[in-house]
């Protein structure tokens, strides 16, 4: 039988991938003597793996993460204060769709931004929507934004996702208007959407992180509210 007609309709449909493996398909099904429910169940799944594979790897690209890396690349037993079962928690995604937040605190190079980037892989793959920054990255844009008269897209930018990850909170400190943004995306997420921190300061020093305490134990309430803080105190990896 002459195929070409099913590859052309099948390309008419958007199953390009289908029609690409239709030859290799057919030859399978008549080798193995399967039945029609089957072979279309069979057509059916590897476009749609397909697809959804496509999904995905729109969405990693959307994050924005530095990298990729997942939860099974963490090294637990270098890093004893961690439990391996509240993370597995963590990477069902209830969280998520609570609305909760996950605070990753420690040193530097204990692994903190691998395991928020391994959260969020798995969220992303699980078909949520994220977006990943460093907090460096985020002062810079609030800045350039502040000068433009585009506060309001940055904000509406990180209150989109499903999730927000934010990294290395600590290391610079930030201006009133990055603060003062930082507040505004946080209240507007607050018990909506959820988030991932990681700071290399604890609680009682975010004070001088935003340079000014009342704002930041108001961040901090509407953080800390509906969360689950992880504080990492093994070595580094570096």
């Amino acid at each position: 039988m002459n195929t070409d007609n099913l590859v052309e309709r099948l390309k008419l449909l958007g199953w390009s991938y289908t029609a690409d493996q239709l030859d290799g398909l057919l030859e399978d099904s008549s080798k193995n003597n399967v039945s029609y429910s089957e072979f279309l169940y069979t057509l059916l799944s590897n476009e749609i793996e397909y697809k959804e594979q496509l999904e995905l790897e729109k969405r990693i690209k959307k994050a924005r993460l530095p990298y990729v890396k997942t939860i099974h690349d963490f090294d637990f037993p270098f890093q004893p204060s961690l439990d391996p079962k509240r993370v597995n928690e963590v990477l069902t995604g209830r969280y998520i769709h609570n609305g909760e937040n996950i605070i990753l605190l420690g040193p530097p190079g204990v692994g903190k931004t691998h395991l928020a980037i391994s959260m969020a892989l798995e969220a992303l793959t699980q078909g949520h929507t994220a977006l990943f920054i460093t907090a460096n990255d985020f002062i810079s844009e609030c800045r350039k934004a502040h000068k433009e008269g585009l506060i309001q897209r940055i904000i509406k930018r990180y209150c989109r996702p499903d999730l927000l990850i934010m990294d290395e909170i600590g290391y610079f400190a930030f201006d009133e208007v990055s603060a003062h943004t930082l507040f505004q995306i946080i209240s507007k997420r607050y018990e909506q959407g959820a988030m991932i921190l990681t700071s290399n300061k604890s609680y009682v020093e975010w004070g001088k992180i935003f340079g000014d305490d009342v704002l930041a134990t108001a961040m901090l309430d509407r953080i800390v509210h509906h969360s689950t803080t992880f504080n990492i105190k093994g070595g580094s990896y570096r």
